[in-house]
């Protein structure tokens, strides 16, 4: 399943993915919602008040980069994150006080078979036979 990329406010229009945060292995989690892709950040973020609400686990007290090289002090928390039906489990999210939006960053997108179509303006997940396929031509 593709989704449409982020146009409001954005432009050019930004990549999303529908995404699920869940409780460290278990059944809790948040509304699926849209968060946008960014190859370009290191880390995931999202509010820090979700995660709160969400009960995740605390695990570091850390500093992120801008890309402006200013440290922005987070406290990174361990999730569970679904994407289109596949589950991550035990991934680390920072959890953000000025965050606005979820964002995934490399520590997530680096784990899935990710197709970003600018034209069209679809970012999908890709299931197995397709990245299989994908993978081949590479050879």
């Amino acid at each position: 399943m593709s989704t449409a990329f982020l146009r409001p406010g954005y432009t050019p229009p930004m990549p999303a993915l529908r995404v699920r945060l869940n409780r460290l292995g278990g059944a809790a989690g948040t509304a699926s919602m849209e968060a946008i892709v960014d190859t370009g950040a290191d880390m995931t973020i999202a509010p820090e008040w979700m995660l709160e609400q969400l009960g995740a686990i605390k695990a570091i007290e850390t500093a992120l980069v801008t890309q402006w090289g200013e440290r922005h002090p987070v406290t990174l928390y361990l999730v569970d994150i679904e994407i289109n039906g596949l589950r991550l489990p035990g991934v680390y999210i920072a959890g953000d006080e000025n965050a606005a939006d979820v964002i995934l960053g490399r520590n997530v997108l680096n784990k899935l078979p990710l197709f970003l179509d600018g034209p069209e303006e679809q970012a999908e997940v890709l299931d197995k036979t397709a990245a299989k396929r994908l993978r081949a031509r590479r050879g």
